[in-house]
């Protein structure tokens, strides 16, 4: 598996987790996004914004 892949929709995840200015370190990843990962491929890759921001739309919405 790529780890430069998101693992939810399969596109680049742009992770620069060696990078201290990387997104994801000022991104809060909502705790139930983390069961949507495949088991196989759960703390291979990081999830990409897109998918964050999309779980975090879909969250609200449910909330309605």
């Amino acid at each position: 598996m790529d780890d430069k892949i998101c693992p939810l929709c399969g596109q680049d995840n742009n992770c620069q987790s060696g990078n201290k200015d990387c997104w994801c370190k000022t991104v809060e990843f909502p705790e139930g996004i983390f069961d949507l990962i495949p088991e196989e491929k759960r703390g291979k890759a990081c999830i990409c914004l897109s998918c964050v921001k999309k779980y975090n739309e879909e969250l609200k919405n449910k909330e309605r």
